[in-house]
């Protein structure tokens, strides 16, 4: 009977070496599957930078890749191309304002005050968030071609509109609002104010020869805007 071959002991001995960690080194760890999640949401960020920096016109995909430390195939695969990757971007900058402006819970405030709020938030978001600005403008320029091809939006501003509705409602019941004042009208007018003088500030500053981006220009600006908007509410215009 032939007996089964037999490895020398020394070979063992570095078969078994190779198999086992070396001591005093910890092995290596198994590599992590890529973060799908997050790898999609530095190519958006990416993304509203790019665009509100050069339009959708002059906004480039290989840039927005760069930017978010990803390749050109993984843009693809998750946003399908740059139409749809600019309307998520137009998406995401209008989820982001209208999520806020539900959590300021306008219906657990006084009228006035809730209108206060509303309009402090408006003003602070457009001055914070000068991306957002250009955004709009880009958008604006273009006839609001993208943002009607999103349904999401459209249906972002109607709990809006109906919160300013029913605080408006509950001011007019309790003598503290004139009457007959249209929600939609009055948060136009809230953007305009909290808007303009940031959009057109290089071309206003130079005409008038002030200039709009200075502290305490946009102190005054901030209290006047205020005041006008609670002139507004209370009293009625003479006829």
């Amino acid at each position: 009977m032939v007996k089964p071959a037999t490895q020398p002991k020394d070979r063992k001995t570095a078969v078994a070496a190779k198999q086992a960690p070396a001591r005093g080194r910890p092995a290596k760890p198994a590599q992590r599957p890529r973060d799908a999640a997050a790898t999609a949401e530095r190519i958006l960020r990416s993304a509203i930078a790019e665009f509100a920096e050069n339009g959708y016109a002059g906004a480039r995909i290989d840039a927005i890749a760069r930017g978010a430390d990803a390749n050109m195939r993984m843009l693809y695969h998750y946003f399908g191309s740059k139409d749809a990757l600019y309307i998520r971007v137009l998406e995401t900058v209008f989820n982001d304002i209208r999520v806020q402006e539900q959590r300021l819970k306008l219906n657990n405030m006084a009228p006035l005050e809730a209108m206060i709020k509303l309009f402090d938030f408006t003003y602070s978001h457009f001055a914070a968030n000068p991306l957002f600005i250009r955004i709009l403008a880009s958008e604006n320029l273009l006839g609001a071609k993208f943002l009607t091809r999103s349904k999401r939006v459209s249906t972002l501003s109607s709990p809006l509109l109906l919160a300013i509705k029913e605080v408006l409602s509950r001011g007019e019941k309790e003598g503290v609002f004139r009457r007959g004042i249209d929600p939609l009208q009055l948060y136009v007018s809230m953007v305009a104010m909290s808007y303009v003088h940031i959009s057109n500030a290089p071309t206003l500053s130079h005409l008038f020869g002030t200039n709009l981006s200075s502290p305490s220009w946009k102190v005054q600006r901030r209290r006047h805007a205020t005041e006008m908007m609670i002139a507004f509410l209370s009293f009625a215009p003479s006829r």
